[in-house]
């Protein structure tokens, strides 16, 4: 085509802009090649059908793996591949045939649809408030925080840590919410978390709840090619009522 698709440097190849832009204009291209491949692996009739699910790990952890035996009673040849995400939206599922994701996903080759509002909250152990003053009104003057890593700019819950942070000290960032949760445990400081997540056990206080911290929208991303095939539906159905029945749960509603 007579342009320079690939510079090299030291640390190896990088697309040049033509490049950039050539990749751009086949990516449709790579995703029917990908729809081709979907399509002809999704037999019923296959002795063990395979769903690719991708789902948040906190999500996934608490709410999704220990609820996946009632939906195998009555599908045997079901078998499930989870792949655990951070839960930030993909702008394309690839080899994926559906998704749970934290904010609203491009619509593209997907059918997308919400489930809840996933509530955030502020948590700390007894023996840490006991070491830093915190009044009723929310004064977190010299409080350490366990928040984000900033990658989610987007997120309410992120926008107030930015915030807090004018008088408090985030100590240490995190995008897994299960390790927030373990250093909150330990003592390191009063974690931003998932109401879900944080109060499934006893001894942890909520210091300022969803109506502070705000929520992320749960959205379901599923394949196009794919949302007529059976155990797919069915998948989906699981996923949409498992949310809908949790959704107090999910939302924080004390």
């Amino acid at each position: 085509m007579g342009v320079r698709l690939f510079e090299r440097d030291r640390t190896g190849y990088r697309a040049t802009s033509e490049g950039g832009a050539l990749i751009e204009a086949l990516q449709p291209v790579q995703d029917r090649i990908e729809g081709i491949a979907r399509t002809f692996s999704q037999d019923d009739s296959a002795s063990e059908a395979i769903v690719r699910l991708a789902a948040p790990a906190a999500l996934s952890q608490v709410l999704i793996a220990p609820r996946l035996g009632q939906l195998r009673m009555g599908h045997a040849g079901l078998s499930i591949l989870l792949h655990v995400i951070s839960g930030a939206a993909p702008a394309r599922l690839g080899m994926l045939d559906m998704a749970l994701t934290y904010g609203r996903p491009v619509a593209g080759d997907m059918i997308i649809r919400k489930l809840a509002d996933v509530g955030y909250a502020l948590y700390a152990i007894p023996e840490l408030l006991a070491r830093h003053r915190m009044v009723k009104s929310g004064d977190l003057t010299g409080m350490p925080l366990i928040g984000f890593t900033g990658q989610e700019p987007a997120w309410p819950p992120a926008q107030w840590q930015a915030q807090a942070e004018r008088v408090a000290q985030t100590v240490f960032r995190c995008d897994d919410a299960e390790s927030r949760r373990a250093a909150m445990e330990a003592g390191v400081g009063a974690a931003i978390l998932p109401c879900f997540l944080a109060e499934q056990k006893p001894g942890v206080t909520r210091l300022l709840g969803p109506e502070t911290l705000g929520s992320v929208e749960l959205w379901l991303a599923v394949q196009k090619e794919v949302r007529h095939v059976s155990r797919l539906r069915e998948m989906a159905d699981f996923l949409v009522d498992l949310m809908k029945d949790r959704q107090p749960r999910l939302a924080g509603i004390a």
